[in-house]
């Protein structure tokens, strides 16, 4: 049965590339950021590249940014742990490949994706051998693993995330899809509730471990309130925002200014290429929005967090955080991950729409520690309720802690997992 689906999905490969690859080449093109790695989505590395990685690194495949957070907290503990371990990372977008440019070193080479069709797939193993193959969370390529399985290298999926959308396809097609997870060495889950739906898609048992959330692991320990520090400046940060929520944010702004004279507003969006855009919905507003890559600074008028990897050192400033991809108003749903700013101490406010983050969004929002906003209006009245009392604040990030707890070590449980599948070291 594994043989029909890797035969089915090469079937469907090429003719579904080909029918995607002019807009992918345009969303290149807009974004930029691959600059001389365009080639290595082909496969092909210049030598002086090839040299460095050489070969028997460990490849972590994580699809966009977030994965690749858990892709270099995971192989910076895992090296800490064994220093003559070497990573290489491949990432799908622009921005996933920035940030993990900034973590190059000796034993960690970035890479951009490559394409996963079974000449390139086959040749590259080839060439890299790689001691084990990482996949973060649901980014799975089939030819890939089929050929590390057929080489007898080790497959893992990190932070298993199995949303209730896949969960559907992946129980519609179990004949095929039961043996493709089988033959991997090991998946990690991130929740207790998890497993059993695992299972109900006929994954063997043995494969499955609960380790916890990787994502939700801080290496600060426990969340900590700070809420009821003096507050210099008061900050809505809206973070990961998506197309139709900075009008909502914004609009919600001017209501509450009034009120908060001193409150400040930071938009980051998802994509920092819609700058423009963002910049023309304010001015509709007659907000002027100024920009952080242009030197910009927080001001009385709001600041478009445009730059790569900022924003975690913005959320310990920040005052609320409310993050994106969640309002009924955005292009796109399925929520942004609100961990970090609450494990920076700060109250989070998010939309209705979740679904990459449930359980766990749900779990926040009914122990208080989240507070979910369907519009502009309940956005005003979160923000002037959580503004006015400090001690709201303050038990907000209370009880984010102890939903957290769990995850505490999650990372180091992954890497002892990974360990067992690598004897030699």
């Amino acid at each position: 049965m594994r043989r029909i689906t890797i035969f089915l999905y090469n079937l469907l490969f090429v003719p579904i590339l080909l029918i995607l690859l002019p807009g992918y080449l345009v969303r290149i093109r807009k974004r930029g950021g691959y600059g001389n790695k365009a080639l290595q989505r082909l496969g092909i590395f210049d030598g002086a590249t090839a040299a460095r990685i050489g070969q028997q690194r460990i490849w972590i495949h994580a699809v966009s940014v977030g994965e690749v957070g858990i892709a270099l907290k995971f192989a910076t503990k895992f090296h800490h742990r064994n220093p003559e371990s070497r990573f290489l990372i491949s990432t799908t977008t622009s921005t996933g490949l920035a940030i993990l440019e900034g973590s190059t070193s000796d034993w960690l080479e970035p890479i951009a994706n490559p394409i996963d069709f079974p000449i390139i797939t086959r040749r590259l193993i080839m060439s890299l051998c790689p001691s084990a193959l990482l996949m973060v969370e649901a980014d799975l390529w089939p030819n890939r693993i089929s050929t590390c399985k057929e080489l007898g290298i080790p497959v893992a999926l990190l932070n298993a995330r199995l949303s209730p959308r896949s969960e559907k396809r992946f129980r519609m097609a179990r004949a095929f899809t039961a043996p493709f997870f089988n033959q991997l060495d090991l998946i990690t889950l991130t929740d207790p509730a998890d497993e059993a739906r695992w299972l109900s898609l006929g994954i063997k048992p043995v494969l499955l471990h609960l380790t916890g959330n990787i994502k939700h692991d801080s290496k600060h320990g426990p969340t900590t309130a700070r809420s009821a520090d003096p507050i210099i400046h008061t900050i809505l940060l809206a973070a990961s925002t998506h197309e139709g929520e900075e009008l909502e944010i914004a609009t919600a702004w001017l209501g509450l200014k009034t009120e908060f004279p001193d409150l400040r507003l930071i938009i980051t969006p998802r994509h920092v290429e819609r700058r423009n855009e963002i910049r023309s919905t304010l001015k509709k507003l007659g907000i002027p929005c100024h920009l952080r890559s242009e030197g910009a600074e927080l001001s009385e008028e709001p600041l478009l967090l445009d730059t790569t990897g900022e924003l975690n050192s913005w959320y310990s400033r920040a005052t609320i955080v409310f993050v994106g991809k969640s309002l009924p108003f955005s292009e796109n749903h399925g929520g942004q991950n609100m961990i970090e700013p609450l494990q920076a101490g700060v109250p989070v406010l998010i939309g209705p729409h979740t679904g990459n983050f449930e359980p766990l969004a749900t779990q926040l929002c009914q122990a208080g520690a989240t507070i979910r906003v369907n519009d502009q209006k309940e956005i005003i009245n979160s923000v002037r309720s959580l503004l006015s009392n400090a001690e709201k604040r303050t038990r907000m990030i209370a009880a984010a802690s102890t939903i957290l707890a769990p995850h505490q070590g999650a990372t180091v449980r992954n890497c002892q997992l990974v360990e067992k599948l690598l004897p030699r070291l």
